[in-house]
């Protein structure tokens, strides 16, 4: 199973390069567009037929050609369809992103927090994280209350872990070991 999916990661980040070449000065309008049809691809009814292994490609095709998508994108999406791939779609699009914001010098931090944060404290967090990571940090934010409180930043590969459960989960190995 891990194999599979160190695979499947190496596949989607070739697609990803090869769109990322072929886009050319489009690539932030491409990582758009992209989001956008990953979006329609979520719909329950087009998701049943779009990533159905029985459905033929050329109905698959079709409804890439459907979509009324940039030439780049929806020839990109025809070879991704022909060879049999679209299950790495939202693979492809993440990697694609990331490389997009490299160009940038930006970075997504992905941050869990036990209860909304506020846009002021957002503000701060992104500040706090640029000046860290010296690029500029794209906040996405989901709330989880079992963290119990504090955050958990993912960030550049790294994972800072400031939650209350996991300073309690520590303070316990402590009185264990």
């Amino acid at each position: 199973m891990s194999m599979n999916i160190t695979r499947n990661s190496q596949i989607a980040n070739r697609y990803a390069r090869a769109l990322f070449s072929a886009a050319g000065e489009a690539r932030a309008a491409l990582d758009e567009e992209l989001q956008k049809v990953l979006k329609v691809l979520e719909d329950p009814l087009i998701s049943k037929v779009f990533y159905h292994p029985r459905t033929d490609r050329s109905r698959k095709a079709e409804l890439v050609r459907l979509m009324k998508l940039s030439t780049v994108l929806e020839n990109f999406l025809l070879l991704v369809v022909d060879k049999g791939r679209e299950p790495l779609l939202p693979l492809i699009q993440r990697d694609f992103e990331r490389l997009v914001l490299e160009e940038q010098n930006t970075t997504i931090a992905e941050v869990t927090s036990a209860v909304e944060m506020s846009s002021e404290e957002q503000a701060e967090l992104q500040r706090r994280l640029s000046k860290l990571t010296g690029k500029r940090v794209l906040i996405r934010t989901q709330v989880h209350p079992g963290i119990g409180g504090g955050l958990v930043i993912k960030v550049d590969g790294k994972v800072i872990n400031a939650s209350l459960k996991h300073r309690l989960d520590l303070f316990a190995q402590s009185l264990i070991g």
